[in-house]
């Protein structure tokens, strides 16, 4: 199944509950592309609704959503009327060579055969471009809560095991030899949410989607734990953002 046809159940929670990213994530980037994000021709690849698109615009970039879901298209059109957006793959993209400054994968980056994607990223870069993979993971080891919930997951959803993004992603981009250097960065940061927009957060994951009949009964063990942990039912989910910026020569 293709992340489009696989998300594009999920477009609604998706759109309503999933993080953005913060400020230092686009600080980070600027630094390590070694220009702004400002004027950038920026093609965002696995855009899903258009949550780094929206960032990027927002910060003066030209960007390109690419995204193969039709109804995760739908809903980022609806946000942006009139911008531009192409339903398409990541690893054929329908761009021209040499076209842009930046090539982003926000939270897309693991749906991709590395070395395929790899190389139409650079193929697609200017001399000089980056490709730049970035991710929002929950930092909440440390909490009961959390480790509750990645039990639950375990036990529950076939094949989810919590280190599924534990993945050496800035090696696999050297190792493709398309690059000049690599970079990893990462930053911490949190957001407060309520426990019903956090149900709906977990409701647009792919891994709980796939509990199926026992969905109900997973999210009611969930509501549960986190009113243990959270009385008056506002959620404090700390999160750790992952950038990995590779630059063309």
């Amino acid at each position: 199944m293709s992340p489009g046809s696989l998300f594009d159940p999920l477009a609604d929670a998706y759109d309503q509950a999933r993080p953005s990213y913060p400020d230092q994530l686009f600080v980070d980037l600027e630094m390590l592309a070694g220009r702004p994000v400002a004027g950038a021709r920026v093609v965002d690849v696995g855009a899903g609704t258009g949550i780094a698109t929206r960032a990027m615009l927002a910060r003066g970039a030209q960007v390109l959503p690419v995204e193969p879901g039709p109804v995760m298209l739908d809903h980022l059109r609806r946000h942006n009327p009139g911008l531009p957006v192409v339903r398409g793959d990541g690893e054929a993209l329908p761009l021209r060579s040499a076209a842009v400054d930046l090539v982003s994968y926000a939270q897309a980056w693991h749906w991709m055969r590395v070395p395929v994607a790899a190389a139409e990223a650079a193929r697609v870069l200017r001399p000089g471009g980056s490709l730049a993979v970035w991710w929002n993971d929950v930092d909440a080891d440390e909490f009961h809560w959390y480790q509750r919930q990645q039990d639950r997951l375990e036990a529950m959803s076939p094949g989810y095991t919590r280190d599924y993004r534990n993945r050496p992603f800035a090696e696999e981009l050297r190792w493709t030899g398309l690059f000049t250097e690599v970079v990893t960065v990462t930053c911490r940061w949190f957001r407060e949410i309520d426990v019903d927009l956090y149900e709906t957060w977990l409701r647009s994951k792919s891994f709980v989607a796939a509990i199926g009949d026992r969905l109900d009964d997973f999210l009611a063990a969930e509501r549960r734990s986190l009113l243990r942990s959270f009385p008056d039912g506002r959620v404090i989910e700390p999160f750790r953002t992952m950038l990995v910026v590779a630059r063309v020569p």
